[in-house]
């Protein structure tokens, strides 16, 4: 569920082994026919596939994608609600200067800066900044067992495996208009050095017998910025009629 700035994305280095210790990898490496260096790139290269995959089963966001998460906490679910449940429209909030009014199609309403555009990726909304620096995403979901803080407990316990160098993970218990909600905020690696660390601020609360999920994920080094636009987006969020 990284819609508020988060919902934040928060190591021990090996010591090298005994030389003789490597000149024996090497040596049985060689006895294989070379291979041993070929394999071991291979087996780190699928370790890093399985790493993107789980991030987007989360976040819906890759690398150089028109992205960013939320991914399956393979918790059981309530029953979708079905049409004589769906939400009652809320009232929409005023933009503040420098933004605009998003009604998405999707079923809410809510505060994206002006240079954002939207992106749809499965069952995922995104509004991003040129360049994708500055990713805001929504998921609308119906409700899973012990509501938002179990759920962002789950997925916070799947951080290291969602999201690459997951550290300095914090959930808060609170609420979003009256409903009870969660925040999880926390820093991670990004996939790559050229896109460099990453923060995300997350909130997931209950409403109209929906779950709903919004985070931003920015560089760490404007995570100001990123807090702005998370604030801007959840205060400003709407239920509308889809």
């Amino acid at each position: 569920m990284a819609r508020s700035p988060a919902r934040a994305h928060r190591r021990t280095a090996a010591g090298h082994p005994p030389v003789r210790a490597r000149s024996a990898g090497r040596r049985a490496a060689r006895g294989r026919g070379g291979r041993g260096g070929r394999l071991g790139r291979g087996a780190a290269a699928e370790a890093g596939r399985r790493r993107r995959r789980r991030h987007t089963e989360r976040y819906g966001e890759q690398p150089g994608d028109a992205d960013e998460q939320l991914p399956s906490t393979g918790a059981p679910k309530s029953p979708t609600p079905t049409a004589s449940s769906a939400p009652a429209a809320s009232t929409t909030r005023t933009a503040p200067s420098g933004y605009r009014t998003a009604r998405d199609p999707a079923g809410f309403s809510l505060a994206v800066p002006q240079d954002f555009t939207r992106e749809r990726q499965g069952e995922r909304v995104f509004y991003l900044s040129p360049e994708q620096t500055f990713r805001l995403g929504i998921k609308v979901a119906p409700p899973e067992t012990g509501g938002p803080a179990a759920v962002m407990s789950r997925a916070a316990a799947d951080g290291p495996s969602t999201n690459p160098g997951y550290h300095d993970g914090r959930i808060t218990e609170t609420t979003h208009a009256g409903h009870p909600a969660a925040l999880w905020e926390f820093s991670w690696n990004g996939f790559s050095a050229a896109e460099g660390p990453r923060h995300t601020y997350d909130l997931c609360w209950e409403e109209s017998g929906r779950m709903y999920d919004v985070w931003v994920s920015a560089p760490v080094g404007k995570v100001k910025e990123a807090r702005e636009y998370f604030d801007v987006a959840v205060d400003t969020f709407s239920v509308t009629a889809s």
